[in-house]
């Protein structure tokens, strides 16, 4: 069953696509601000029909980076605000023993869609309480965008092979939208077990590390398996060489994606999430 915020969204953003591969060059820089403003937690409005999600499109004034509404805040950006992406995909943990509570967080797997254009001071801007709730629509009114394989713990497992679904990345298109929001990235861990950021429509990469966390909003959604949303993150630069044209990424907007308890050891568990990525050059 859905969560009440999602029920109220009045004409839903729905069905997925198979679009064509559409690949587009770097946009200008966009204007940000350090405000931060409280996030809502609550759909209960409708996305524009007008609404475009092109990239290159850069808002007038630019978005503000959220807040959790409580407690300790991510810190303030630095640089200039260049996308603003929805990843939907799994968060992976492996159990290293039964009966445990928790189980270690060993990466994600994500496609990233641009949405750049749809933030409130954008080009073709939702409402706020739209935007908002944009990254708990994808997840539970879209198909995770992964080639799935599914395992004893979940069946949402991704093949190690070829995780991605077809040979090239399908833009999502939404009930409500005009345009579909044009597929830019993929998300990773490498096999050192680094947090990896590939923009391909854009030539632009962050080989990232964690810098700061904080608890997800209380109201946030808990996602497809109802075990609550990850936390919002912001990710820097790691040192090693490997980015190009970007230094930071906040993970904000998250929903779903928090580990369920071990039953059996040495297994791995995927949660489906979604979440807002805001990059930095």
């Amino acid at each position: 069953m859905l969560p009440q915020t999602l029920l109220v969204f009045a004409s839903a953003l729905s069905a997925v696509t198979a679009g064509p591969v559409r690949k587009r060059c770097g946009g200008k820089p966009i204007a940000s601000s350090s405000t931060v403003p409280e996030a809502s937690t609550t759909a209960s409005a409708t996305v524009s029909a007008s609404a475009s999600a092109s990239a290159s499109a850069a808002p007038a004034t630019g978005p503000k980076l959220p807040s959790t509404g409580a407690g300790t805040q991510l810190p303030a950006a630095e640089g200039q605000l260049q996308h603003i992406v929805v990843g939907h995909g799994i968060q992976n943990y492996t159990c290293k023993a039964a009966d445990s509570a928790a189980a270690s967080s060993t990466g994600a797997l994500a496609v990233l869609y641009d949405i750049t254009a749809l933030a409130p001071g954008g080009s073709s801007p939702m409402s706020e309480t739209a935007w908002s709730a944009l990254a708990d629509e994808v997840l539970h009114k879209t198909e995770l965008p992964l080639n799935i394989v599914g395992n004893a713990l979940t069946k949402y497992a991704a093949d190690v092979l070829a995780p991605f679904k077809s040979a090239g990345d399908a833009d999502l298109t939404m009930d409500g939208l005009s345009s579909p929001l044009k597929a830019i990235g993929h998300h990773y861990f490498d096999a050192a077990g680094v947090p990896t950021f590939d923009l391909f429509a854009t030539g632009e990469k962050l080989v990232a590390k964690k810098l700061n966390d904080t608890a997800a909003p209380s109201g946030a959604d808990k996602g497809i398996m109802d075990t609550g949303a990850v936390a919002w993150l912001r990710l820097g630069d790691n040192g090693a060489g490997g980015s190009k044209g970007l230094s930071q990424v906040y993970r904000v907007y998250t929903s779903g994606g928090a580990s369920i308890a071990c039953s059996e050891a040495n297994t791995t568990i995927s949660v489906p999430y979604t979440a807002q990525y805001w990059f930095y050059n």
